[in-house]
């Protein structure tokens, strides 16, 4: 069984294709420092240093640990062995403004640093998600812990130190479920020392903090779903490693928004496209088009027949009330007529609901090239149990309409 990381997890869920080509491939990429990255190793490095100190009933002052930041600074910078991009026209000097001001916020925030007693910095951990002892379903998780601190009520607090210039929204949850989780390896660790277990992230750049107790019913969910997750990747795997030239679909695309900073596009099968000249085919034996002009003119027809769709549906709504009040069952134009018939259909009591169902039960690529309306004759085909289609289906009266040109028109 791997030991998995929280990056690792976030890859995956990021895009299961993306996991393969770093995990199970094992690609290789060109590892490109960043200002962003330099400025982060600088603060963290720095914080660290500042509460080793403290940990040694030595507390320095603001200066010294500036110079300290300046120092690691100056370190990380000749490590580069490459050029640094900086964005939007900032230069080194906005990177080491940002960091002296997170420096100093801090330290005004914190000093003199009596708030608890620092356990570690820095901390490698290694845990199990699962503790009833099975050795064969073990899932083992691995982290690091910026600062670990014990407060005198019998606290222990998670500190982890973020330099992002985006505030999360109250719905991110990346970092706070990764602290939840270290969380389980403090109660494994730690446990007959406490009574409460807190995370705490600093965002330096808005000089704030998002603070939450991690209780046992914030944790099992978290530990619920990353024990999924990983018996997810796992199975995945097998399921890759077992077949014949390796599956393809064992780990699947995932486009998102993530896909224009990705390092492996030119192997993904979402762009590797872009790697191939605009190829000349052959389009109904007639005459040759270009695959670009192709993937124009087919977008442009997609929008058409959208359009259109609409308005037929408009028009058919129209007809048929107007068929209903009239009580007729046929429709007279100046060049076709519309014949009308009754009957009785499946209707989806909330469309998305039952698309995600289908999908579920490996069900959708059965429907995903037929029209929603004749989900009425694929019922038996597709064996759904009499209670699902109670749940996600309802019997509703349908209209048909059905053209034909008049013989005479011209």
């Amino acid at each position: 069984m791997s030991i998995y990381s929280f990056s690792q997890i976030w890859v995956y869920q990021q895009c299961p294709k993306k996991y393969q080509f770093q995990y199970i491939d094992k690609l290789e990429k060109e590892f490109k420092s960043s200002p962003d990255l330099i400025l982060g190793t600088s603060v963290h490095s720095c914080l660290e240093w500042l509460y080793q100190q403290v940990n040694v009933f030595r507390i320095p002052t603001k200066e010294e640990v500036l110079n300290k930041f300046h120092e690691i600074w100056e370190k990380e910078i000749k490590e580069v062995w490459t050029d640094l991009l900086y964005k939007w026209e900032q230069t080194a000097e906005d990177y080491i403004r940002r960091g002296e001001h997170y420096i100093n916020d801090y330290y005004e925030k914190y000093s003199p640093f009596n708030q608890s007693k620092v356990i570690g910095t820095e901390m490698m951990l290694t845990f199990d998600l699962n503790t009833d002892g099975d050795e064969k379903n073990k899932k083992s998780f691995r982290g690091i812990i910026d600062r670990l601190d014990k407060q005198d009520d019998e606290t222990f607090v998670i500190n982890d130190y973020k330099t992002n210039k985006q505030l999360p929204t109250a719905d991110d949850t990346e970092y706070r479920e990764q602290l939840t989780l270290y969380g389980l390896w403090i109660r494994q660790k730690y446990g007959k020392y406490l009574k409460t277990i807190k995370a705490k992230l600093h965002f330096l750049h808005f000089d704030e903090f998002d603070e939450r107790e991690i209780t046992d019913e914030v944790l099992n969910p978290i530990v619920e779903k990353y024990t999924k997750l990983i018996e997810e990747i796992e199975k995945a795997k097998v399921q890759y490693a077992e077949s014949f030239n390796n599956d393809k679909n064992a780990f699947p695309t995932k486009a998102n928004n993530f896909c224009k900073f990705c390092e492996y596009q030119n192997l993904c099968p979402l762009f590797l496209h872009m790697n191939y000249w605009d190829e000349t085919v052959s389009w109904w034996e007639l005459w040759e088009s270009s695959v670009k002009k192709l993937v124009d003119r087919y977008a442009e027809v997609s929008k058409q027949a959208t359009e259109l769709d609409k308005e037929k549906s408009a028009i058919k709504e129209v007809l048929v009330e107007y068929a209903k009040e009239k009580h007729v069952e046929q429709l007279f134009g100046n060049t076709s007529d519309l014949g009308i018939s009754s009957g009785m259909n499946y209707s989806a009591k909330d469309k998305e609901k039952f698309i995600q169902y289908l999908k579920n039960h490996g069900l959708y690529d059965k429907a995903a090239d037929i029209p929603f309306h004749k989900i009425n004759s694929l019922i038996k085909s597709w064996d759904l149990p009499e209670e699902s289609i109670n749940e996600y289906l309802e019997w509703k009266k349908s209209r048909k309409l059905t053209p034909k040109k008049k013989k005479d028109a011209i």
